[in-house]
């Protein structure tokens, strides 16, 4: 799915967690959403510069958030967890990855795999998915699949985009994950 602005659904909300995570309430639903930026995320190799770079980017017109750009990797792996608690209980949820493929991307041959693994439910869904057919330069989503919340108290739930064929890969830039009421 392409994305004609970049996350304009989470241009209002409260920001935690020095800007790394960012809640607010679905205007349609009546739901809480989350959105995770970057330094949020544990990145595989994210604090050297040459593998990748943070820079700002203008989230709203008073708010900047950083991304993390690609320069090149050959074991790609972004994995993060967040509270059930902190969603609205009893709603299905879906988490999506919000990145963009940068003109004169390359290595991206193998697909990259999205894993949701959810520890109250004791069950792992992976998703494969090819970056080589996206489209370059623009915000896209990809969908890493789904969960309900529970009524049972604090459960944690993981997720992982990753691509271990040993290659080296460039060119890609992640905004955060979105985690939303399913529609």
């Amino acid at each position: 799915m392409v994305m004609s602005s970049p996350m304009t659904s989470s241009s209002h909300g409260e920001f935690h967690e020095f800007k790394r995570k960012k809640i607010w309430v679905d205007k349609k639903t009546g739901y809480k959403c989350m959105m995770l930026y970057p330094r949020w995320l544990d990145i595989a190799w994210g604090g050297h510069p040459g593998y990748w770079v943070w820079n700002c980017y203008k989230e709203t017109s008073d708010e900047n958030i950083e991304v993390a750009k690609l320069a090149a990797v050959c074991w790609l792996q972004v994995r993060g967890q967040f509270k059930m608690s902190e969603l609205s209980p009893g709603v299905d949820y879906e988490i999506a990855y919000i990145i963009k493929i940068k003109n004169g991307a390359s290595g991206w041959e193998l697909p990259v795999t999205l894993e949701i693994n959810n520890l109250s439910e004791r069950k792992v869904q992976k998703r494969v998915v090819s970056l080589l057919e996206k489209p370059r330069g623009d915000w896209i989503e990809l969908n890493g699949g789904s969960f309900q919340t529970n009524k049972e108290g604090p459960r944690d739930v993981w997720f992982t985009l990753y691509e271990h064929g040993g290659h080296w890969k460039k060119g890609l830039i992640i905004k955060g994950i979105i985690i939303r009421p399913k529609i």
